[in-house]
């Protein structure tokens, strides 16, 4: 008895030792990177969704001179690898996590410049964080809150501090956590057997190990269903999601709300640091637009841009520190209003949008090249803005409203149908 217990758990450690040395070595999630071979395990289908654990731990591995932040949006949009990164500003790792607010994008960056300061480790040089109109809606029923902004325990346990810039006593337990479940867990090894098996498909998701997602599903989705398929499906999502979103950027006692407070520590982090900070204003889709006008979130959309440009422009400034830029890429103009092709049509590739609220990493490097200044860089496509042209710049997009409104009647009448849906229901 005792000789055939000594045998079995022999057998089953040798087991685990192979489990957890085949799951390190294909790396499902991108979490070690120990070995990363194209056609081999290059590709990761399962790593987005744990990219908030693998990214935490990768950012610190590559010590990034450019750092992405922000939302899906970013994810999706800006290739670490584009060529209009200076040479000095790399390499750059792309940190932003879909379905994430401002408080996330803030404390991730405390992460990477914690671990700067407390060990040799490289900071960022500059930092080009997206911001969204929708992450910095609130109620204005809401009072402002005083302290630091809570966060989901799975968001912040495996970070180096905590959001008031102390140490988080946690982070080596979770980190452990982190690295067994990844190397020990049946579900770590069937993402691996998973892994092995997608190399070859070119429309297996995947998140490189600079952490963009290439959106290669999409190529499948697209194909398949066509992109008027696709579009309508996520007009309607905003429409309905838009329609249970307060209308106001303000707290009823102030100015200001938890994401404006979060805007101004990065300026502050960035500036204290040396760090150029670029400040990107998405180039939704014109359809995305419009639901901000037919949702009653207009006047929202131009207070937030004035409100952007003022915190920009008054945040304390030390003599000779690095600037902050705020970058507006919306609008009407001849790419936001690119043209959809018509419901069937499963031929017809669009060069920008994947949907109405995510663009094309082609779109991205557009902006890149204009935020670098790179010459051929699409004229009149990404403005400056600041106090003392932002209500020239809000009155030229309510112009460009307009006129799209005249010349797109069609677009207009389907997206203003879709919310009457949902209006109808609320109101019975």
């Amino acid at each position: 008895m005792k000789r055939y217990l000594k045998l079995w758990l022999g057998l089953t450690g040798a087991l685990i030792v192979v489990v957890a040395v085949f799951n390190f070595v294909i790396d499902p999630y991108g979490l070690f990177r120990f070995v990363d071979r194209v056609g081999f395990n290059s590709i990761k289908p399962t790593a987005e969704e744990h990219g908030r654990m693998a990214k935490a731990y990768q950012v610190l591995r590559v010590q990034p001179q450019g750092l992405i932040i922000g939302n899906s949006r970013m994810e999706w949009g800006f290739d670490p690898d584009n060529s209009a990164w200076p040479l000095q500003m790399r390499p750059v790792f792309n940190l932003a996590l879909p379905g994430t607010s401002t408080s996330t994008s803030l404390h991730y960056l405390q992460h990477v410049l914690a671990n700067a300061e407390g060990h040799t480790a490289i900071k960022p040089k500059i930092v080009i964080w997206g911001l969204d109109f929708f992450d910095f809606l609130v109620s204005s029923k809401v009072r402002r809150q005083s302290g630091i902004t809570a966060h989901k325990e799975s968001e912040t346990e495996r970070l180096l501090i905590n959001l008031d810039g102390s140490a988080n006593p946690s982070r080596e337990f979770y980190k452990a956590k982190d690295y067994a479940e990844s190397m020990f867990t049946l579900g770590a090894f069937l993402d691996s057997v998973q892994t092995l098996g997608s190399q070859s498909n070119p429309y297996s998701e995947n998140l490189t190990k600079l952490g963009f997602n290439p959106m290669r599903d999409y190529l499948k989705i697209e194909a398949d269903e066509g992109y008027w398929a696709v579009f309508r499906q996520k007009d309607t999502e905003y429409i309905k999601a838009n329609l249970r979103r307060p209308v106001n950027i303000f707290y009823s006692n102030g100015r200001s709300s938890s994401a404006l407070d979060d805007l101004r520590q990065v300026i502050t982090l960035c500036r204290s640091h040396g760090i150029i900070l670029h400040l990107v204003i998405y180039p939704y889709h014109a359809h995305l637009l419009e639901t901000i006008r037919i949702t009653g979130h207009w006047p929202a959309y131009e207070t937030w841009l004035r409100t952007l440009s003022n915190i920009v422009a008054t945040e304390p400034n030390e003599l000779m520190a690095k600037p902050v830029l705020l970058w507006d890429f919306s609008g009407f103009n001849e790419i936001s209003t690119e043209s959809i092709p018509s419901q069937g049509n499963r031929r017809t590739k669009m060069q920008w949008y994947w949907e109405a609220g995510h663009f094309k990493s082609e779109l991205g490097d557009r902006m890149l090249d204009r935020i670098f200044g790179k010459p051929g860089s699409i004229s009149g496509f990404g403005i400056l803005i600041s106090p003392v042209n932002v209500d020239e710049r809000i009155a030229t997009l309510r112009i460009q409203e307009s006129e799209y409104r005249s010349s797109h009647p069609q677009d207009i009448i389907e997206l203003e149908h879709i919310a009457s849906q949902f209006i109808d229901k609320k109101s019975h």
